[in-house]
């Protein structure tokens, strides 16, 4: 008898969370049916993994309603996602033009939800192009920061492909060649002692001009060399007109007497051409007279000049 009440007790309890059950299930889909919405719709170009119908939508983070269904578009292309937005969000999402749709995380979960938020830039741009005619208002969407990410990590995948990584390996290796084939030549061996013995060699002089030149004083030489320059300038800040004159004069008479001893030069450079003609002329007479001295005695008398041959 105790068995059979008990079992009564427990088919109540199951009946009653039963009906609590349906109940809540019941209300939740009244309210919803209930609740005043507005439909819109958004175009998505990349994966809604992870975004079911009754997944939130947010605007600027305040729930503001919840997706009703996902499809695809007319176009065969785009996701279409209709989401029933709460009356009090309508006017935002009407009269801002800068709103976008974004699919965000939700948590860890992997699960996704819409986001509802404001863009500037190039984000107003990224929303696709329609070839047809939405069904309720739109909102245009723009990309998620994890598809952002994914095509900063494919250009850079790109970049780094386009690479000519052998060619570069090829380059280094020959480089790193060159240099060894370099460095092991003899001649830098030699070149580097020579280099050391000229750097000590260099030092050696500059230590020998140092004590050359350290009992030297050269600031008496300067002050007399200056001295003389400023007496030379005053010198010839001072002189009149007269004495500029007779400088002028004096140095016209020694341009004349420059130009009367160049020809005395000139004159005595003919005089020697002369005596160097008759020298030579007179050399070569006293060579023939010694190779024929009958010359002297049996030479024909000089020929008359002006008078022709056959006369």
């Amino acid at each position: 008898m105790a068995t059979e009440a008990k079992k009564f007790r427990v088919g109540v309890f199951a009946l009653t969370a039963i009906v609590v059950g349906v109940g809540g299930l019941i209300w939740v889909g009244a309210s919803r049916i209930f609740e005043d919405t507005v439909p819109f719709v958004t175009y998505f170009s990349e994966s809604v993994q992870g975004l079911d119908p009754g997944s939130s939508v947010k605007y600027r983070g305040v729930p503001a309603g919840r997706v009703a269904s996902i499809a695809i578009a007319p176009d065969g292309n785009l996701i279409e996602v209709v989401m029933d937005v709460k009356q009090e969000f309508v006017w935002y999402l009407v009269n801002d033009p800068s709103l976008r749709t974004q699919l965000q995380l939700s948590g860890i979960t992997g699960l996704r939800y819409v986001e509802i938020e404001k863009h500037t830039g190039s984000a107003l741009e990224e929303a696709p192009r329609l070839t047809f005619e939405p069904e309720y208002q739109l909102v245009p969407s723009t990309s998620s920061d994890f598809k952002a990410i994914q095509s900063a990590l494919g250009d850079i995948y790109e970049r780094i492909m386009s690479v000519d990584l052998p060619g570069i390996s090829n380059d280094v290796r020959a480089a790193l060649q060159s240099a060894n084939a370099l460095l092991s030549d003899e001649r830098i061996d030699a070149m580097l002692t020579n280099f050391k013995a000229t750097s000590e060699r260099t030092v050696q002089v500059a230590g020998n001009v140092e004590r050359m030149t350290t009992d030297v004083n050269l600031a008496p030489a300067v002050e007399n060399a200056t001295r003389a320059t400023e007496e030379a300038r005053s010198l010839f800040a001072n002189l009149n007109g007269e004495t500029r004159q007779q400088l002028g004069e004096a140095a016209e008479q020694f341009n004349t007497l420059a130009e009367s001893a160049q020809q005395v030069v000139v004159g005595l450079q003919l005089t020697l051409d002369r005596l160097d003609r008759t020298v030579n002329s007179l050399r070569t007479l006293a060579e023939q007279v010694r190779e024929q001295p009958s010359l002297l005695l049996f030479s024909g008398p000089p020929e008359q000049r002006g008078r022709k041959e056959g006369e």
